[in-house]
Formats: structure tokens, sequence, C-alpha cells
């Protein structure tokens, strides 16, 4: 069969001759639905139609995931766990369990996602998600929550499949700008997700919730499946992958940049245990502090959007590095004061600007990396990323409340503010290449000799 831009692990295009009797593989995905719909129409309208389509299901799925975060606590209480302080330990340890999985269990469904392409992965990911999180809302005890948990982390993973998706069927000279308008739907879909979790838990019951989130996945999957192309885009100009160390993918160069995108990851996540006791310390009366310092992460969040936005816009026309770079130098100019604040006022603006750099860092590495990896094997690449950024949703919380604890809340925000510029430091001088790296070993040790 003969796949769409030549693409090893590519899907036949609907109007492929794929032989007598035989059905092209798209169409058995559901791509044909939006095609025959679509039949006559200018392939441009078709494509922004899928596009528009795969953002629907995941501000669906995203908000979906989300959902059950406000009363995960909650539920593991009602499952026996009577102690609020043994309940919020558990809570944390279910989100640490699908973080370690889906760590692991990334970098396999890249390697698939190059073999079968991106869409199957985002289809399982999805169904999976919408089995396995209804189920939860039938635990009997929360071992078998924690179980559930492990098995969410393995078999899911929407936002990794999605992203390595557009990246894949963008048009020419689009990639930066759409990865940067689905990291903006991802953010708006996390904030909206625990409040509307929230919400449904006190109308409709917390296991009757797991049963709305499933519902949400399900939609999402079908969306997918009907709406959604998955051919890829034809790979003008991209790198061509050679046998070998690696298989194809430049790891050396693009170290700098995972490194970027765990260090921003971790440190968006890392000040949420340290907030709530530093905005008491900043207020003369202790009262609404909880709800002064969701406010401020719901700013955060939406500040974040807007930066995704804007940094997928500005790469394709100043380069991903200088992006990246010029972000995390912001980023931590704006983390750095934040421990010496001296009002919430301050503090808020502070964290809006931070919010702000941090979010345009995520879809502009993803570019990055999509830019570097030959096609057939950017599914690894993108596998590679999404076990970092899952190693930095545990790692970035669990470390904020070590410091905070350690050495005072100042801590949780002036450490990442030192991360985030050691990482452009990183960037700007680490080699982007093997090639580069040899000849830079090379001369430094004919330096030596000499």
């Amino acid at each position: 069969m003969r796949t769409a831009g030549g693409a090893k692990g590519g899907f036949a295009t609907a109007e492929e001759d794929v032989g007598p009797g035989r059905r092209p593989a798209r169409v058995f995905l559901g791509s044909g639905f939006m095609h025959g719909f679509l039949r006559g129409a200018p392939l441009a309208r078709r494509d922004r139609l899928s596009f528009l389509v795969l953002l629907v299901s995941q501000f669906a799925a995203t908000t979906g995931f989300m959902f059950v975060m406000p009363f995960m606590p909650l539920y593991v209480q009602q499952l026996g766990v009577e102690d609020p302080g043994r309940a919020a330990a558990w809570a944390g340890l279910l989100n640490t369990a699908t973080a370690a999985t889906m760590a692991l269990a990334a970098p396999l469904w890249g390697r698939l996602a190059d073999r079968f392409g991106p869409k199957p992965m985002l289809l399982r990911a999805t169904f999976a998600g919408a089995a396995v999180v209804g189920v939860m809302g039938l635990a009997a005890s929360p071992w078998h929550l924690l179980g559930l948990r492990l098995l969410q982390g393995t078999l899911t993973g929407t936002v990794a499949a999605a992203t390595l998706l557009v990246a894949a069927t963008a048009p020419a000279g689009r990639a930066g700008q759409r990865l940067g308008t689905l990291q903006t739907v991802i953010f708006a879909a996390a904030a909206a997700g625990p409040f509307l979790g929230g919400v449904f838990a006190d109308l409709v019951g917390i296991r009757a919730s797991f049963g709305v989130t499933s519902g949400l996945l399900a939609l999402s999957a079908v969306l997918i499946l009907l709406g959604v192309d998955g051919a890829r885009a034809p790979a003008e100009g991209a790198p061509r992958a050679q046998e070998g160390a690696g298989g194809g993918v430049p790891w050396l160069g693009l170290v700098p940049v995972l490194a970027a995108l765990f260090v921003v990851q971790a440190s968006n996540t890392g000040v949420a245990p340290a907030l709530p006791g530093f905005v008491a310390g900043l207020m003369e009366e202790p009262s609404g502090v909880a709800s002064l310092a969701g406010q401020i992460l719901g700013a955060g969040a939406l500040a974040a959007a807007l930066g995704s936005a804007a940094g997928g816009r500005l790469a394709e026309r100043l380069g991903a590095r200088t992006v990246i770079f010029c972000s995390l130098v912001l980023g931590g100019l704006a983390f750095l004061p934040q421990a010496a604040v001296s009002s919430v006022a301050a503090l808020w603006v502070l964290r809006v600007a931070a919010s702000f750099f941090i979010g345009a860092v995520v879809p502009v590495a993803n570019l990055a990396v999509r830019q570097a990896v030959p096609p057939d094997r950017q599914g690894r690449a993108f596998g590679v990323a999404a076990s970092v950024t899952s190693v930095a949703f545990g790692v970035g919380p669990l470390g904020g409340g070590l410091l905070a604890s350690a050495f005072g809340f100042g801590a949780a925000f002036l450490v990442p503010g030192v991360l985030l510029l050691a990482a452009a430091g990183v960037l700007l001088l680490a080699p982007r290449s093997r090639a580069r790296a040899v000849r830079i070993l090379k001369a430094a040790a004919a330096h030596i000799i000499r």
C-alpha cells in the first residue's frame, strides 16, 4: 500500500487504489466519513475542519481527565480512608502512579505510532481512557483505584498522541501555529475541568461524575474516529532517517529542548503546593486564602494558554530555538522576584507573566522536535517528550513541597527561576547535532594534547 507523503506508517488516502475488495486504511478508521461528506470541497477546507474537530475532541478529553481532580481525596475517603491526611496522601499517590506508568509507556506508544500512524494511537488512548475512568466509579477500595490509575497511565496519553497527530498532519509553515493552538485548548480545558468537575460532583455525586468523564472521553473518541484526518502531510525539507545509533533521531540535539520542556513543566506544577501558604503570609486576614490561591492559579492557566498561542505563531517566523530561549529567560526573570514580593497584587502580576512565557515553551518545544526528527521517527521522539513531561508532572509538586518545607515558601519560586535561566544557558551553548558535538570534542582533545 502506498502511504501519504511517502512516510513509513502513514495512511492511504481515500482515493488510492488499495486493491479489489479492500477498503482504504483511513476509511476503516473513520476519516472517510468526513471526506465523503465534504467530497468536492477544497483540500484546505477539509484540512481546517479536521483540525477544528481535533481541537473540540481534545477540549472534551482534557476536560474529562481533569474532571475528577478536585474530589479525588473525597472519593478516597468514601472508599474507607476516613482520615483527611491519609486521604490526601492517597490522592498524591494516585497522581504519581499515573504519571509514572505514563512515563514508562509513552516511548513504546511512540514507536507504535511510527509504525501504524498517530491517529490509531490517539484513538487507543481516548477509548482506553473512557473505559478505565468509567470503571473507577465502581471501585470498592483505594487499592482498586490505584490499580486503575496505573492502568490509566499505561494505556492513555491523549495529549502526546494529539500533539504527534498535529505535528504529522500540519501543512508546511503551519505546524507552529497549530501546535500553539492545540496547547491553548489543552490549557483552557485543564482550567475548566476541575471547576466543572467540582460542580458536577456536588450535583450528581462523585461516583456518577466518573461516568460523566467517561462520556466526555467517549465523545472525544467518536469525534476523532469520524472527523479527524490521519494522513501525514508531505515532508518537504524534513530530515531523512538514517540507520544507526538513535534510529534516525538526533537525540543529542534534542537534549536541550527536552531539558527545557522538563524544567518548564516542573516549574509550572511545583508552585502549587507552596502557593496557598505563601499567599497566606502576604495577607493580613487569613480568610479566603484557598479561593485567592485558586484564582491566581486560574489566571496563570489563562496566561499560559495565551502564551502557547503566541509562541506557536512567533516560532514560525523567528525560529523555534529563539522563541524557547527568550521564553526561558523572561520566564526565569519573572519567577525570581516572586520569592521576595510583599503584596498579593505583585505576586499576581508576576505569576501571570511567568505563566505566559512558560506556556510559550511547550508548543514551540514540540515544533523543535518536529523540525529535527524525520517523519517516520517522530513517534518515538514525541514519546520520549511525553515521558519527560510525565516525570516533570510527578517531580514538580514533590520538589516544590520539599523546597517550601525545608527552606521556606520563597524557595519554591526562587529555584524554578534559576532552573529556567540555566535551561536557557544550556539551550544557547549546547551543540545541535552529533557532528557538531564530535567536532567540538575533537578540537578540545587536540587543544589538550598540544
